[in-house]
């Protein structure tokens, strides 16, 4: 009998996945992966034991097969809407985002939740969960309990940006982390103490100091530190999961490690402008870098990167939030490109600077989010089963990165004319092929909304 045949084999690539390396072969039929085989190179279809044929085969010589990127920090509300955002990272080898859907003051939950899915479902390129992001929790929380059918199982609250108004206080904080720990979900917290930076701002401001010299001392490091303790010490007290969103301090890692060392149910992400970026890139572009919390030293980095390789981190997101800017650095708003520049950036300095190893990277960048989700291993794996997201890589391609080669309508990157070697060349979600050689090919209108799920964070 004739074995089945495969809508895509790919041959010859070597995976990493699952914390190994292995040379095998990727059957794929339909959406989901149906086959991976020990790639032998002298099997064909004339050998004794054949491959079933296939309607296209991919040759993935010299290249790698990582499971699609998981970017579970996004946010798609900006100078990218749901469409832009998906391209931008499909081309940079994300096939599923979680995104931040923001319920603002004088909205309510649930039918916020509803809309940006729904408009998720027409728009995106890509699969998408969502987080909700709280800027009312005291008028929010009771709708809270309401997310968790929907699919909505995490929820983000800043304790900084109190001018904004964005600012969630520890009361509510603690009401919040109280109601979401009942409800076995995930609390992410923007940490960096929120009154302090604001008074030195301010003060900042009045003696007329230039704003662009004096960010990262307006939101100095211990601040985020500070916050990063107190937000895991009321997570802990209130029995809640808890998220540390885009760490970017050395300072960070103690409280962090402590957590870890105790067992607490603690999460850490960092993102990859706080991997290979400091405050030199926000003197020379301005306004352009911009972000919360500061690009800071070339020390910051090394510990991040220290934190990823002893497991202190454990998830890389992008937090890809592109908005206008202004020349005026005290007036423009917070927020950068960062989805397409994720992984050939990361890659360049994990891999080729030595900084840590491939498969860790990966794990940060698509089995760990996967699995803090609840999304694993239908997503973040390439197992028989798993949905056939992956990404073909080029390690030995060396570009140069320019807002030219860039699909977000930011119009800039940090990263303009940076040169690194390794490059996305195929990004496949579901079986079906969305970028090809720098060729968009995927569109809009074919996404999966997908339910998260955090109880198990509940299960030690």
């Amino acid at each position: 009998m004739n074995p089945e045949p495969f809508d895509t084999l790919i041959r010859n690539g070597q995976i990493v996945a699952n914390g190994a390396l292995t040379r095998a072969d990727i059957g794929i039929r339909g959406e989901k992966i149906v086959a991976v085989m020990p790639n032998d190179p002298a099997r064909t279809t004339n050998a004794p034991h054949p491959l079933p044929p296939a309607s296209r085969v991919i040759d993935a010589s010299n290249r790698y097969i990582f499971p699609g990127m998981i970017d579970a920090h996004v946010h798609p509300i900006y100078l990218d809407d749901k469409y832009d955002t998906s391209v931008s990272a499909a081309f940079g080898g994300v096939t599923t985002m979680i995104h931040y859907a923001y319920v603002k003051p004088g909205q309510s939950l649930v039918p916020t939740l509803e809309s940006f899915r729904d408009d998720g479902l027409i728009n995106s390129l890509l699969d998408f969960g969502m987080h909700a992001g709280l800027f009312d929790v005291e008028h929010q929380i009771q709708d809270v309990p309401a997310a968790f059918p929907l699919g909505v199982t995490s929820f983000k609250v800043f304790m900084t940006y109190a001018k904004l108004k964005w600012m969630t206080d520890d009361y509510w904080l603690t009401a919040l982390m109280d109601v979401v720990g009942q409800k076995r979900g995930l609390v992410h917290v923007h940490c960096e103490n929120g009154l302090v930076t604001d008074y030195l701002e301010d003060k900042f401001h009045r003696a007329d100091l230039d704003s662009k010299k004096m960010f990262t001392a307006m939101r100095p490091a211990l601040l985020e530190a500070e916050a990063t303790n107190r937000a895991i010490a009321i997570a802990h007290v209130m029995d809640c999961a808890v998220y540390i969103v885009h760490n970017s301090a050395a300072e960070n890692l103690e409280p962090l490690r402590r957590a870890k060392q105790n067992g607490w149910r603690v999460s850490a992400e960092t993102c990859p402008q706080y991997l290979a970026l400091t405050d030199e890139t926000t003197q020379t572009l301005g306004s352009l870098a911009k972000i919360g919390p500061p690009l800071r030293t070339a020390r910051d980095n090394d510990a991040m990167w220290q934190g990823l390789r002893e497991g202190t981190l454990t998830t890389i997101g992008s937090d890809h939030a592109p908005k206008e800017k202004t020349a005026n650095f005290f007036e423009s708003q917070y927020g950068a490109p960062h989805i397409e520049t994720m992984l050939p950036v990361c890659y360049d300095l994990a891999v080729n600077d030595g900084k840590l190893p491939l498969t860790q990277l990966i794990a940060a960048l698509s089995e760990t989010p996967a699995k803090i989700f609840g999304l694993y291993p239908q997503k973040g794996a390439l197992q028989v089963g798993s949905d056939a997201d992956l990404v073909m890589f080029d390690p030995n391609k060396t570009w140069t990165i320019s807002n030219t080669n860039q699909h977000s309508k930011a119009g800039f990157t940090l990263y303009e004319g940076r040169t690194v070697t390794g490059a996305v060349e195929l990004t496949m979600q579901r079986g079906r092929v969305i970028v090809e050689n720098s060729v968009l090919r995927g569109e809009r209108g074919n996404a999966q909304f997908l339910k998260t799920n955090t109880a198990h964070l509940y299960d030690n």
